[in-house]
């Protein structure tokens, strides 16, 4: 983790409890008239003009998902038990995405989002299926963790900051949600250097990462829809960020926003 910023841990996950997480929300997106009603559910193929990506309600009440991902004596809880050296939290609040196809998602590192409490906190995004290079999963960009000019600027935002001391600054009422690096993958490539990484994932897969690693996720080039979860863990005796933890999270928003001199 140190070295690389990431660890791909193949098949930590039960392929069973994975499936029985993904036939949840499925169900859910064909009850919505997402997916393509001439096709069995289990196949994901996106009803024409499908437009979803983020929805982090159907994981509210995915009782499969909330076991697969937060059970105590669970593969992530206890990887991460051994691998913080201590007891350990999650955030209560679970960032699932079930992406139709359409472009991907720009490059960014967590920290921007999360950073308010210990920065010892870690990401695993966990495939909700084989996702091959059509499909499109996530790709890390080689050593950006170690970017000492990276982490000294971009790595020191908070998207719900805001300058108090400027009553026309917009950050005060935006949503928090523009903390990506650019739009262009290949010119942050150049510019930062190292190689984007990718695989085709397979069920069972997790990928684990730090706060200061960029990453980005492909295009979903395939008819199908791409089902992955971010979930993010630490230790529990460290600073949490309050944004992420609660019966309700604020998350981004106005109850998330924080005043500062500029």
């Amino acid at each position: 983790m140190d070295e690389d910023g990431y660890l791909l841990l193949p098949k930590l996950l039960l392929e069973t409890e994975v499936l029985a997480a993904r036939r949840h929300i499925l169900n859910e997106l064909a009850s919505e008239g997402l997916l393509n009603n001439q096709c069995a559910v289990e196949e994901a193929e996106a009803a024409p003009n499908a437009q979803t990506y983020f929805r982090p309600d159907l994981a509210l009440q995915n009782e499969p998902l909330q076991k697969l991902l937060y059970r105590v004596d669970g593969p992530l809880m206890t990887f991460f038990s051994v691998f913080l050296g201590g007891r350990v939290r999650h955030f209560d609040f679970t960032w699932l995405r079930c992406v139709a196809p359409k472009a991907g998602t720009p490059p960014h590192a967590d920290i921007v989002y999360m950073g308010r409490g210990t920065k010892r906190l870690f990401t695993a995004w966990t495939p909700l299926s084989n996702i091959d290079l059509d499909m499109g999963g996530l790709m890390i960009l080689e050593g950006s963790h170690q970017n000492q000019r990276l982490r000294a600027g971009y790595g020191q935002r908070d998207v719900d900051s805001y300058c108090e001391n400027r009553p026309g600054d917009k950050s005060r009422t935006a949503n928090g949600l523009n903390g990506w690096l650019c739009t262009n993958p290949v010119k942050l490539q150049r510019s930062l250097k190292g190689r984007w990484l990718t695989a085709p994932y397979q069920l069972g897969d997790v990928l684990i990462f730090n706060m200061y690693l960029v990453h980005a996720a492909l295009d979903n080039r395939s008819t199908h829809f791409r089902l992955s979860s971010d979930s993010r863990y630490q230790l529990a005796d460290e600073p949490v960020d309050e944004r992420w933890v609660g019966a309700n999270p604020v998350g981004h928003g106005p109850a998330g926003k924080r005043g500062r001199i500029c």
